[in-house]
Parts: structure tokens; C-alpha cells; sequence
């Protein structure tokens, strides 16, 4: 494959553009992630490729993408470097600060490397530590209140209408059956007869931390 491949580049007189193109518009690449019987039977390791392996976004596509869907992220190009710690910098993570010394807390607990040394990659880690920044972390708290305020999740509005929205705008599609009695469950937990803007936020909080929202399908 690799071969022909090569061979096929080098009759395009070498186009990074072409190359591109052939790769990202095989059939290979385009495959989801879906599970198959067949395909599962015969390679459940998919070492043959017969369908996408998911892969976890790392922290910085991850945190812009939480920026993007509340509409918050600053696309600016170049500029001096922000401090991720701090919930007011919207810019994009690459202009995080990147101290030798003192590798931001955020970046350190999701797999950055050690700037100190030579890391020709990532080694990717799931740890207690991670899932606990998602429950807990401001930035996140803070997105699902800006999320809230994009979809208009207040006690004025119809559940089921804005739970719709915010699988559109996280997900790019409608809720399940499932996923739509789950939300109206838990927004109905409290003791008003509409959901408050905070059970909203705690609604939407774990929205922006599900698998879905962190793995590419």
C-alpha cells in the first residue's frame, strides 16, 4: 500500500495536495467507528482496519472545542501567551503558557509532555485525576453556564425543545429516545416545577463531559 502510494505521489509530481485529497477521501478513512458482527468476529483487535478506532481528543483540541460550542473562543492569531489557569483567557490552548519549571496543572494531569526533555510523542494516560478535573474544574463550570446562556436553558423554556438544541450544538444531532427521558428525569429532580438555571448548568456540565464530547467517532 505504501508503495503504491509513493508511486502514485511521485506521478502527481510530488502535490502534498494530492496526496492529501487521495488519503482523506479513501473509504478507509471515512469509515465511523460503528461496530460491525462480521468484522468484530473476524478482527476484534481491528488491526485490519475495518472500522475507525476512536480517539480521545487531547487537551487542547478538547478545551477549544468546549470554547468554540459556547461561542466564548478568541481565534486571534499570534500575540503574547495566556495562563490556563486562568478562566478568563479564551484564546486557543496552543497560546498557553508553557513553563520548563512549572508545567501548568491542566496540561501536566492530560498527558503534556515534559518540556524539559526531548518527547517525540504523547503518552496517553486515563487517570482518576482527569475525571475529577471534569467534574470539578471552573472552566468547565463556567462553560456550561455560557452553554446554558447560548441555548437559552432557563425555567421559561420547554425541556424537551432545549434538550434537542444542546445535542445539536455538542453533538450535531437529535437525542435518542433514551437520552431524551434521562435529561427531562434529571431536570425534573428539583422541588420547582421548571428546571433552574443551575440544574441546567449541572445538566449541561455533564454533557460537555461525556465521552461522546471528548472521543472522536
Amino acid at each position: 500500500l505504501l508503495d503504491d502510494l509513493a508511486q502514485r505521489f511521485v506521478e502527481h509530481d510530488w502535490s502534498l495536495k494530492w496526496l492529501h485529497k487521495d488519503i482523506v477521501s479513501s473509504a478507509t478513512y471515512r469509515q465511523s467507528s460503528q461496530n460491525r458482527t462480521d468484522g468484530q468476529a473476524a478482527d476484534p483487535d481491528n488491526r485490519l482496519l475495518w472500522r475507525f478506532q476512536p480517539q480521545r481528543l487531547a487537551i487542547e483540541p478538547w478545551r477549544d472545542a468546549m470554547l468554540q460550542v459556547t461561542q466564548s473562543l478568541d481565534q486571534r492569531l499570534g500575540g503574547p501567551a495566556g495562563d490556563l489557569a486562568n478562566t478568563a483567557d479564551q484564546r486557543r490552548t496552543l497560546y498557553g503558557t508553557i513553563d520548563r519549571k512549572t508545567l501548568n496543572v491542566i496540561l501536566k494531569m492530560h498527558d503534556f509532555p515534559d518540556p524539559g526533555t526531548h518527547s517525540p510523542n504523547r503518552t496517553q494516560t486515563t487517570t482518576p485525576v482527569q475525571q475529577l478535573f471534569a467534574m470539578n474544574s471552573p472552566f468547565l463550570f463556567q462553560q456550561a453556564d455560557r452553554l446554558a446562556t447560548r441555548i437559552h436553558a432557563t425555567p421559561q423554556q420547554p425541556v424537551a425543545p432545549t434538550i434537542h438544541r444542546a445535542y445539536r450544538v455538542l453533538f450535531q444531532r437529535k437525542p435518542s429516545s433514551r437520552e431524551l427521558a434521562i435529561g427531562q428525569t434529571f431536570l425534573s429532580a428539583g422541588d420547582q416545577p421548571q428546571p433552574s438555571k443551575d440544574l441546567w448548568s449541572q445538566y449541561l456540565h455533564a454533557l460537555l463531559a461525556s465521552n461522546e464530547f471528548l472521543f472522536v467517532d
